[in-house]
């Protein structure tokens, strides 16, 4: 799906209800804005801490790889900070 909208005066544009409405986004939800190479990218803003819970539980011995290394909760918190 695409569409092709104007920037307003103030440098903003408008998603469409059609596209909002799809995608389930609510008035003031964030979002985040990326450049990719020569486009502008916007992408539904990923509660991490939502996320988080809903793996949680989903590798345990049953499932986790023999040679996946181990990773400490300092670690993990590293990972998921370094950008912040």
């Amino acid at each position: 799906m695409s569409t092709d909208r104007r920037i307003d005066r103030k440098g903003r544009v408008t998603i469409p209800k059609e596209i909002r409405d799809r995608l389930d986004i609510d008035p003031g939800e964030p979002v985040r804005i990326e450049l990719q190479g020569g486009d502008i990218v916007i992408r539904r803003e990923v509660d991490r801490s939502e996320a988080a819970d809903a793996l949680e539980g989903c590798i345990n011995e049953e499932t986790r790889r023999s040679d996946a290394e181990e990773i400490t909760p300092d670690d993990l918190k590293r990972d998921w900070t370094s950008d912040l």
